[in-house]
């Protein structure tokens, strides 16, 4: 079966990173590869004439999880086979030529998905202040680790990753988190058996956030309403375990 894959990308009121984000990604755009956009834009409507472009309009304060499965959906209808999940705010670099290969070795060693390093991770999330016990583990390449395919087993990767489709639509994100639902998302994706792991091979580089009051307010907004779903969704004792989770080592 040839792999078909969906570059599925995120932005909120953000149309410079997104635009940027895009130019990165064409510069390194393979023939199965489709780029597939969901935005919310005060300029109402964006238009692409590329080919390889699909973009779609999001419902006003929609939030992430709800775009991100619907995205997800709509690359399964177009018969992608994998998704590569990135955001307005990183750039690619020359290493995504080599999605390609990451999928085989995906393939090969049967993970249902594989999280991706990029360059100056730890400096930005250095920089996010992280709100005081609504912070997560993260998981992180050790630098000394310099094999280049390496595969490593792991709990939960950040918001950069490259899965099998079938997966995803299987255990979609959970929509009620609205912005907290990413380790939520890992938490249940292994609990059904998925296999994840994460790697140094492909990186690309966080851009510096636009910030615009558009965005602040509903990414404030809506992280605070996740947070607290997040934990009515757990009893104490799950809390502690799902807070942290970590990197294992097999």
């Amino acid at each position: 079966m040839n792999n078909k894959i969906a570059i599925i990308l995120t932005s909120i009121e953000r149309d410079k990173l997104l635009f940027l984000a895009i130019k990165f990604i064409l510069l390194y755009l393979q023939p199965n590869w489709m780029i597939i956009i969901g935005y919310q834009s005060k300029n109402k409507t964006i238009t692409f004439s590329h080919p390889q472009i699909y973009a779609y309009e999001l419902p006003y304060n929609c939030g992430i999880s709800q775009a991100r499965n619907d995205l997800i959906i709509k690359a399964y209808a177009l018969g992608c086979t994998h998704v590569l999940l990135t955001a307005d705010s990183i750039l690619f670099n020359e290493s995504m030529e080599k999605i390609d290969y990451l999928v085989q070795k995906l393939n090969e060693n049967n993970y249902d998905l594989i999280g991706l390093n990029l360059e100056n991770r730890i400096p930005w999330e250095a920089n996010l202040e992280l709100i005081p016990n609504q912070a997560f583990q993260l998981d992180f390449i050790d630098p000394k680790d310099k094999e280049k395919d390496l595969l490593v087993p792991c709990d939960i990767v950040r918001n950069f990753w490259i899965a099998r489709i079938e997966a995803l639509i299987k255990v979609p994100y959970d929509e009620q988190l609205i912005m907290a639902e990413h380790e939520d998302f890992f938490y249940r994706f292994k609990e059904k058996g998925y296999k994840v792991c994460c790697t140094n091979y492909c990186s690309g580089t966080y851009n510096k956030s636009e910030s615009t009051p558009e965005y602040n307010k509903i990414r404030s907004e809506n992280f605070r309403i996740g947070i607290q779903r997040l934990k009515e969704k757990y009893s104490l004792k799950s809390w502690v375990t799902y807070n942290r989770l970590e990197r294992t080592q097999l």
